[in-house]
């Protein structure tokens, strides 16, 4: 490649970086050369489709295209340091020069744009304020029109799939005969389905610009319930459609976007989403791209995660009371509800949430939940002592002769941590605080048909609680 670019207002004394979108990020590709005041950057193998930066010395920078289908010997740019569409000239790359002409169209649409919405704001009779926000409305479908254009007549281009894709998405209509809620439900189907129709799944160009990371970003806020199956079904099927259009950086991107994304949700149970993520990517060798220490620490990670995931049985254990004379067995415990809690004497948070959580068992009926208390540390007679001066009156166990590896099965790292399991021992909630922990029993026990519903108790829903997983 060879991309002449001469700025009115820059010399030789000065340098010019190229830099490329990739996803949310920008990152620097080369530094210019200059002679006679025209700046060049050149290198012996052709750049990758995408969408490129040219930065001046004040960090000020104007957007280019770069097609791995052009000569790009020949690319070639004239502007000065305004960097406005009108004052820019494009030479040798016919991509360019279809991006440059939208860019004019839409700077002067937003001008006209601008000084509209002033007259909106300043506008008092109630009409001719209808009339300016009608007007304005025509502006952003003219330029979304010109946009179309472009991309309806350079569908093989790489703007014409750049602009294809920033198209918006509209639901269809609901067929006939459906209530409002039915209606919602089909077009948020509708939506989740078709959302990725007009991105072309092939193009690893795509990536090197805002618009993909963009899409990814809406879908998964937009159309993903805050329910790991379902999130674990949208990646699987992006994902595959990617695979088989054959973009390898798209496919990249997505894995490594959704671990992420899945790690840092805040809703109930996503470490599932992690955990498949980590064992049907990376451990499975799909992610080609990471080195082995980093697959190798992702893969003892999702191992620890395993045991302890919503909707499997939770490990069983069987541990000595305070008296160190019985052992108690978590799976024979015979109620409808088991709260598992994991705590220490001398861990600060664990001395607020505790007495909650004492207070909360004596005052509910207990015939249908108890709790398992597991002491996780080593100072016996202090925990005897506070057994005795708080009173907790559920069951407390510990591992006072070091026979059960709850640490390894639990991966636990920090207290308090609480679980909540089912009649089946099944984990249905987990690290909730002390303080949701009765909505949750009521909930369970009224979805397994224990209780009748109370109109005082509000079922526990994911989004309702901002948890780590």
């Amino acid at each position: 490649y060879d991309i002449s670019v001469k700025i009115d207002g820059l010399t030789c004394d000065d340098e010019l970086l190229l830099a490329n979108h990739f996803g949310d990020k920008q990152y620097l590709r080369d530094t210019s050369g200059c002679k006679n005041g025209v700046f060049h950057f050149r290198g012996d193998t052709k750049l990758e489709s995408g969408v490129y930066l040219v930065v001046l010395p004040k960090k000020n920078y104007f957007e280019i295209l770069v097609s791995s289908e052009e000569n790009q010997l020949k690319y070639s740019f004239i502007t000065d340091t305004t960097l406005k569409p009108e004052m820019t000239k494009v030479s040798g790359s016919k991509e360019n020069e279809l991006f440059f002409d939208f860019n004019r169209f839409a700077v002067t649409k937003s001008r006209i744009a601008s000084a509209l919405s002033k007259n909106i704001e300043a506008e008092e009779d109630v009409e001719k304020k209808e009339a300016l926000k009608k007007e304005l409305r025509e502006i952003g479908k003219s330029v979304a029109a010109k946009r179309n254009e472009i991309a309806k007549g350079n569908t093989e281009m790489f703007i014409g799939k750049l602009y294809t894709a920033m198209r918006e998405m509209r639901p269809i209509d609901a067929p006939e005969g459906m209530s409002n809620e039915e209606q919602q439900k089909f077009q948020y189907l509708w939506m989740r389905e078709h959302y990725w129709d007009n991105v072309d799944l092939g193009e690893d160009g795509l990536v090197r610009s805002p618009v993909f990371h963009g899409k990814l970003t809406d879908y998964f806020k937009s159309y993903m319930p805050p329910l790991p199956d379902t999130a674990i079904m949208m990646g699987d099927n992006l994902i595959n459609k990617i695979e088989a259009a054959g973009s390898d950086e798209q496919y990249k991107y997505t894995v490594h976007y959704l671990l992420g994304y899945f790690e840092e949700a805040k809703y109930m149970c996503f470490d599932k989403a992690v955990w498949h993520m980590a064992k049907n990517y990376y451990c499975a060798g799909k992610a080609f791209w990471s080195d082995s220490a980093y697959v190798a620490k992702m893969c003892t990670e999702s191992a620890k995660m395993e045991p302890t995931l919503c909707d499997k049985v939770a490990p069983d254990m069987n541990m000595p009371d305070s008296n160190f004379k019985e052992r108690i067995r978590m799976s024979e415990i015979d109620k409808p509800v088991t709260v598992l809690v994991f705590w220490d004497i001398n861990c600060g948070h664990c001395k607020i949430e505790m007495p909650i959580i004492s207070r909360m068992y004596d005052s509910m009926t207990n015939e249908h939940f108890e709790i398992y208390a597991v002491y996780t540390q080593g100072d016996w007679e202090g925990w005897k002592k506070r057994l005795a001066k708080d009173k907790f009156n559920f069951i407390n166990v510990a591992n006072a002769f070091g026979e059960e590896k709850f640490r390894d099965m639990y991966n636990i790292r920090s207290t308090p941590q609480v679980f909540i399991l089912d009649k089946d021992k099944n984990i249905r909630f987990k690290k909730i605080g002390a303080k949701d922990i009765a909505n949750t029993v009521q909930y369970l026990l009224e979805e397994q048909g224990i209780v009748e519903p109370t109109k005082e108790i509000v079922s526990p829903t994911p989004e309702d609680k901002e948890k780590n997983n």
